[in-house]
């Protein structure tokens, strides 16, 4: 197998690809209008939803942190990768199943504005548009490595260059359809492929599962109470705790509202965590048998040191892995965020909304494709910027909106400057967190702590209120004299 038919294989699986999106353009289901844009016509199956959900949560780099991170970190890095996979599922199932009111709805914004308004609907939607510009960028650039490291035969930009239009194209004219059935089609292909490569490298190691386990307990970083270290009780709880909520985002709420019905939402939520968790699993197993083979490479270094004595069809499943993974990722963030900047930012300011709204679907088109071409243009600046900006990112998202959006799901309703009282506190509590608390227990995963802040500030500052109301005594009218 020669690195020339890496090119056609990947070539092959591109068209392949475009073919599949294609088959959402015909008569019958064409998209004609912006709601069919958004969500389709909401008669996705539940193995669908789950590939669309499998194929978002699951991005490009997570087989190389998986080979790179298991080996070093052992037994916590395990368990970290799992529950970020798990769950944060597993609870959006449980809120899916209690979104009734909000099976209408467009997205997670749309669904923040019942209760706060215009306001709160812009405040999500920024953060989103923000959040998915960075991720786009990133996800194109680790195309562009991957295309780099493992064919170089082909210009890395050209095929970049044309896997991101094949993407922007079926987002654009095949919406919700268009991306869950290409979704399917990824997620077939990037499991396939895990689970060949899983048993080729299984037998390259040339050792008994017993003898390998044997190895591992051997390890330091491998026993038990490394999952809770005694001197670091604290600081293992929070990391655990912000596993539940550090990956939930509007990208992945979205699956809610394609959904039938909040039954059918829950299941694939659910399904999808069992899912996920199974590919993690094996890219895990799969670190884990490289670490075996080659335990004395440093783990900076093991990622380049495979790839080096990989053999060609080794490497071009790894690269196939990683393209699908990174694809799947990113034509759901876009069209996620072509959905606000045509929707939701237009219907929070009355200006742009006169504007907007009776070309809705040409400018959720013209959306995707700026923002494509925006992204295209960060991925190759700024990488070190961007990442640092997504590191604060995941410390704001989850006390700052995270704790309006459970509220509304559970049928809380209050005002929005209650609600912006409550962001400002969730706000100020991470800035004292990194001031104060980071340098005592050496952790930034303050997600929960300050997110429970926002919501005791906003259910304090809501009945507070209303309490007064009740005690204000009445006007009394002074007759005139």
């Amino acid at each position: 197998m020669s690195l020339d038919f890496l090119l056609v294989s990947l070539a092959i699986f591109l068209l392949c690809t475009l073919l599949v999106s294609l088959c959402t353009l015909n008569r019958n289901k064409r998209v004609t209008n912006f709601v069919a844009h958004a969500i389709g016509h909401k008669q996705f199956s539940t193995f669908t939803i789950v590939a669309t959900i499998a194929g978002v949560h699951c991005t490009g780099p997570l087989l190389q942190y998986s080979i790179v991170d298991v080996g070093s970190k052992g037994v916590f890095y395990i368990a970290y990768r799992i529950g970020i996979t798990l769950f944060p599922l597993l609870f959006l199932s449980w809120l899916a199943g209690r979104m009734h009111n909000f099976m209408d709805n467009l997205s997670m914004p749309e669904t923040m504005a019942t209760a706060y308004g215009s306001c709160g609907r812009l405040i999500t939607a920024l953060f989103e548009v923000a959040n998915a510009v960075i991720i786009i960028s990133l996800q194109i650039h680790v195309i562009y490595n991957t295309v780099s490291r493992l064919i170089p035969s082909a210009s890395p930009l050209v095929v970049t260059i044309l896997i991101t239009i094949i993407m922007v194209v079926y987002a654009m004219f095949g919406g919700a359809r268009a991306i869950a059935l290409t979704d399917v089609w990824q997620c077939t292909v990037f499991t396939t492929l895990l689970i060949v490569l899983t048993w080729l490298v299984f037998k390259q190691t040339g050792k008994p599962i017993i003898e390998m386990i044997d190895f591992l307990q051997d390890q330091k970083q491998f026993e038990l109470h490394n999952l809770m270290p005694s001197d670091g009780k604290v600081k293992s709880i929070l990391r655990y705790l912000s596993f539940i909520f550090s990956a939930i985002s509007p990208y992945l709420v979205h699956n809610v509202y394609i959904a039938s019905s909040p039954t059918q939402a829950r299941k694939s939520f659910l399904y999808a965590g069992i899912f996920c968790t199974a590919i993690v699993a094996s890219m895990l197993v799969v670190g884990l048998l490289i670490f075996v083979r080659f335990p004395n490479i440093p783990s900076k270094d093991i990622w380049d040191y495979f790839l080096a004595h990989a053999s060609p069809h080794l490497k071009g499943m790894v690269c196939l892995i990683i393209l699908t993974c990174a694809m799947s990722t990113v034509d759901s963030r876009l069209h996620v965020v072509g959905i606000m900047l045509a929707y939701d930012i237009p219907k929070s300011i009355p200006f742009l909304k006169r504007f907007v709204y009776p070309h809705q679907l040409l400018v959720a088109r013209l959306a995707l494709f700026v923002v494509t071409v925006f992204t295209l243009v960060l991925s190759f600046n700024s990488l070190s910027i961007l990442r640092k900006i997504l590191a604060w990112y995941g410390r704001l998202y989850v006390p700052i909106l995270m704790a309006p959006f459970i509220l509304v799901v559970l049928n809380f309703r209050t005002t929005f400057p209650v609600a912006l009282i409550g962001m400002v506190t969730g706000l100020l509590s991470v800035f004292a967190w990194h001031k104060w608390i980071f340098p005592i227990l050496g952790t930034d995963s303050s997600q929960v702590p300050c997110m429970l802040m926002t919501g005791l500030a906003m259910i304090g500052v809501h009945y507070l209120g209303n309490t007064q109301k009740k005690i204000r005594p009445p006007k009394k009218n002074i007759a005139s004299i």
